[in-house]
């Protein structure tokens, strides 16, 4: 190998190393004879890393719920992630290998989508079960999957004619002479087939000593065990989940009551709601018959339950109340696993500066809930600010009354002497002059979407701690006067394995007294892992509709970690997730009181996007003032 290849030589041992340990890392250092003769495949190799976005957006634009995309030794669905090959080579031509991790993609995807996991009910025995009846239950699940193949093909061509073309290029399967086999195939690929059908075939077949078809080139296998376990875990989520929703429609149902019988309609509204699908295909509830309005985080519920079940059962239809909706939901928290693919856990490359690549999923992120403290700081800080509030409330209002002047106009308000003069002279040096003389002022729109990320690790306790949430009280008075949308996030952690987000205002709500409460109780807790938190917040901003998506950290020093995140491996890492966040059209900028931030800040975040407050108890004083300047 040459010098490139000794390089991703060493980058492959060093990720296996860093996902699996010693000696799985030092095996694969051993291994350089399989290595190099990939290696010199690589011209036509594609690999998962190379394409995974291309597929994520592919996934993403078809039916069902959003699925992950994971490297797997097998290829499998546990119906939330799809593995796949780290590499495919198939072919001799680099983009059929292309197609082919397209078309095994969207293969496993069909899993999900057409039923191969579905159930009448949630009572109704598992996949693994009935393959399990059989004496030879290896054998058995190969047929199965051999014969869902069938299926799933004819249900690809009928909905996506145009990647059924692209299967049939890559591999198009010999005849089939055998008349059983035949009438199985046809019997599947009949547009009313589900996967009763396929049972019902392997039963036939299995005992039957009749020659199979070949195997599709991108057919998938099953993980019966991890699907089955996804599934039962996430159906007592969504469960609760659903309960919670519908006491929150006949909550509404009830408010909009107009008179007895409708408020006594609302009252009954569990024996009443049914869960099903319109002419068009998509999960509905229906109240008597008539279909409810369902918010957009319900529908995909719905659809979800849906995709697993034929039937919701009567008694999930039934609202939770408050009580009922808490129990539920410790029941669901805990059957999760505490493991790094719990719900709720996202996982983070990190740019490794020594090496010049991605450690791969190396940081768990978890999402946590600032604990709300009800007490009189937001009043107190109110009232201590009074003048400054004043001063805040009469800039930032002239601020969102602020017209902006477009100069140069064929039509407007008055007489733009720049232009003027401009046409004087081109009229005299036998130009035509133009007719565009004029200014008009024209009222200027905001079109900003903000996170204030802000450090709460331990080293803020006292003042500092003190000086961010008086910030954010005030900042939130200035904000809502100007109407952007802004959302608050504090950050901490300790070690790679136990980052933490905490929500204090999400974009969706609004700034209430709860919200108040959780800035109140923001308290300081461990460390500062910063690259893992910049990327997480970067890929919430950018889900907002806004021209300018700006991402503000308010902190008190450099990044640091409890294993190592700290000096230059923490501060290229954190430079990197901002380069991350620009090229993906999100502005950073940093407010410190780190009075050494000059020194790093600069290589993090260039030299016009951070500025130094060099006093703690100037920070309320000037945090509004700078987002004033920031986003005029």
């Amino acid at each position: 190998m040459n010098l490139d290849g000794t390089h991703q030589w060493l980058l492959h041992a060093m990720d296996i190393y860093d996902k699996e340990g010693l000696y799985p890392g030092s095996a694969a250092l051993g291994n350089i004879e399989q290595f190099a003769r990939e290696y010199r495949l690589s011209h036509i190799t594609v690999t998962l890393e190379q394409v995974r976005g291309v597929l994520e957006t592919i996934l993403c634009g078809l039916s069902g719920r959003n699925l992950k995309i994971e490297a797997g030794n097998r290829i499998f669905t546990d119906t939330e992630t799809l593995y796949l090959p780290v590499a495919i080579n198939r072919f001799n031509e680099r983009e059929k290998n292309y197609q082919l991790y397209k078309v095994t993609a969207v293969h496993v995807w069909a899993q999900t989508w057409f039923g191969t996991f579905k159930r009448p009910t949630p009572d109704a025995p598992h996949l693994s079960e009935i393959i399990g009846n059989f004496s030879d239950s290896g054998r058995a699940l190969k047929l199965f999957n051999l014969l869902e193949t069938f299926r799933l093909n004819a249900c690809l061509h009928r909905e996506l004619p145009g990647l059924g073309r692209e299967m049939l290029e890559l591999h198009t399967p010999p005849p089939v002479h055998d008349a059983t086999w035949e009438k199985m195939i046809r019997t599947l690929e009949a547009s009313q087939a589900t996967v009763i059908e396929t049972l019902a075939a392997t039963t036939q077949l299995y005992h039957r000593q009749l020659a199979w078809p070949d195997a599709f080139l991108y057919q998938g296998g099953f993980n019966l065990n991890a699907a089955e376990l996804t599934i039962d875990q996430r159906i007592e989520l969504e469960k609760s989940q659903l309960q919670a929703a519908l006491n929150a429609i006949v909550e509404a149902q009830r408010d909009a009551a107009d008179d007895d019988d409708d408020a006594a309609r609302a009252q009954n509204v569990d024996a009443n709601v049914e869960a099903n699908q319109d002419e068009n295909g998509a999960a509905q509830l229906t109240l008597d018959g008539e279909p409810l309005f369902l918010p957009p985080d319900t529908g995909r519920l719905l659809s979800s339950l849906l995709q697993d079940f034929d039937n919701i059962p009567e008694h999930w239809l039934v609202p939770a109340g408050d009580g009922d909706d808490a129990q539920n939901k410790n029941k669901a928290e805990d059957a999760w696993p505490d493991d790094r693919r719990e719900p709720g856990a996202f996982l983070y490359d990190e740019w490794d500066f020594r090496r010049q690549a991605y450690r791969k999923n190396w940081c768990v992120l978890r999402e946590m809930t600032t604990a709300p403290i009800y007490d009189d700081f937001p009043e107190n800080t109110l009232q201590r600010y009074v003048h400054l509030v004043g001063d805040i409330r009469k800039h930032f209002e002239v601020l969102r009354g602020e017209d902006k002047i477009l100069k140069a106009q064929p039509i407007g308000d008055n007489i733009d002497l720049d232009a003027l003069v401009t046409a004087h002279t081109d009229m005299q040096t036998g130009v035509e002059m133009t007719d565009r003389l004029y200014t008009h002022r024209r009222k200027q729109e905001r079109d900003l979407a903000v996170i204030f990320m802000v450090d709460v690790s331990g080293s803020t306790k006292g003042w500092i701690n003190d000086a961010e949430r008086e910030s954010l009280i005030l900042l939130c008075q200035a904000l809502e006067i100007l109407g952007d949308q802004y959302a608050i996030y504090g950050f901490s952690g300790m070690t790679r394995n136990r980052c933490e987000v905490y929500k204090i205002k999400t974009f969706e709500q609004n700034y209430d007294k709860d919200v108040r409460a959780r800035i109140s109780g923001l308290r300081p807790q461990d460390y500062t892992r910063m690259g893992v938190t910049i990327r997480h917040l970067t890929g919430i901003l950018n889900q907002v509709e806004a021209k300018t998506r700006i991402l503000i950290t308010l902190s008190d020093g450099k990044p640091d970690d409890y294993d190592g995140y700290r000096g230059d491996y923490g501060i290229e890492d954190t430079r990197q997730a901002l380069l991350e966040a620009r090229h993906t059209g999100v502005h950073p900028f940093c407010i410190t009181i780190d009075t050494e931030a000059s020194d790093y800040l600069p290589h993090m975040y260039g030299h016009a996007s951070f500025v130094v407050v060099d006093e703690v108890r100037k920070l309320p004083l000037k945090v509004a003032d700078i987002y004033r300047r920031l986003t005029t």
